[in-house]
């Protein structure tokens, strides 16, 4: 099956699971269960504070469209701080599958949300990844992204326009379209468990670099975030210019199963790229990841 082919098929299943009838509720509805519209001047400080520990495991990292973990198999432990239900800060160390040192990289994160009402909600975060020094020629520099996201419950879908700012050797502006559909199913287990899903379709926009040949053969290809593109120091017959477009397709079906303070998810997830360049061939296929946090308080 071409890629194609491959792209009519997820289209459909995506479409099917989209239109699923199960007990279907807004995302924004969530957010507001989560408690935020509770009335802060009767917050006990339990409810004002709360605190997260995880870990997690991936076949692959995909971060703006590319690999960051070299296409390897990657662990992560986290604890996450939040604040109100509102405001969250986070911590992460990453292993990567055979490498050394054992801690590849570590991340900070600092993410604000706000519900204006049942329709309409927004948040912006401000994330930083740190390298090991011996690896920043062969994974990548450090570097930081800046996000806004603004959030439309049309109340089958549910969309996010988010618009990013990349920080490191190779700036860049992208843009994310995302449509996803959150239903869970009844409580059951004396009501202290449930199931949720989360099917998601993301476009992302960013900057693409266009290699012209002296026949005229123009090749675009996703320009390679966190560092610069190199040229082909053997061909000075081709000429690079770059232009902001449309760089991929990713699919994901998020499923989540808490029960208590307890949750643990898996995200299926299948990235199809727009462009191709046999120099900078971009990443595609399926990945996995998995992914398990308590809530202490």
């Amino acid at each position: 099956m071409n890629s194609y082919g491959k792209f009519n098929l997820i289209i459909m299943i995506f479409a099917l699971v989209l239109t699923f009838p199960v007990l279907a509720f807004s995302q924004a509805d969530t957010l507001s269960n989560a408690g935020k519209d509770t009335d802060q001047g009767n917050e006990s400080p339990a409810s004002i504070h709360s605190l997260y520990t995880g870990v997690g495991a991936g076949s692959n990292m995909i971060y703006l469209g590319s690999s960051i973990s070299n296409d390897l198999p990657f662990y992560s432990a986290s604890v996450t701080y939040g604040y109100r239900n509102t405001l969250f800060a986070s911590a992460s160390a990453s292993h990567l599958s055979e490498t050394n040192p054992y801690l590849a990289f570590y991340t900070l994160a600092l993410n604000y949300s706000h519900a204006f009402n049942s329709w309409f909600d927004i948040s912006s975060d401000i994330a930083g990844y740190k390298t090991a020094e011996s690896l920043k020629e062969t994974l990548f520099s450090d570097f930081a992204f800046v996000n806004l996201t603004t959030g439309f419950d049309w109340k089958l879908i549910y969309t996010r326009l988010s618009f990013g700012g990349l920080i490191s050797e190779a700036d860049g502006i992208y843009l994310q379209v995302s449509n996803s559909r959150y239903f869970e199913t009844p409580e059951f287990i004396k009501g202290k468990a449930r199931i949720s899903f989360n099917p998601d379709i993301d476009i992302l926009f960013g900057e693409l670099v266009m290699i012209e040949t002296a026949t005229g053969t123009r090749n675009y290809g996703a320009s390679p975030p966190f560092r610069h593109f190199m040229k082909n120091p053997n061909n000075s017959t081709e000429t690079y210019s770059t232009k902001f477009g449309l760089m991929d397709f990713e699919f994901s079906l998020p499923v989540m199963f808490s029960y208590g303070n307890f949750s643990i998810e898996a995200e299926p997830s299948y990235i199809l790229p727009v462009h191709s360049n046999p120099d900078y061939p971009a990443t595609r296929g399926f990945s996995l990841f998995l992914n398990a946090f308590l809530k202490i308080f």
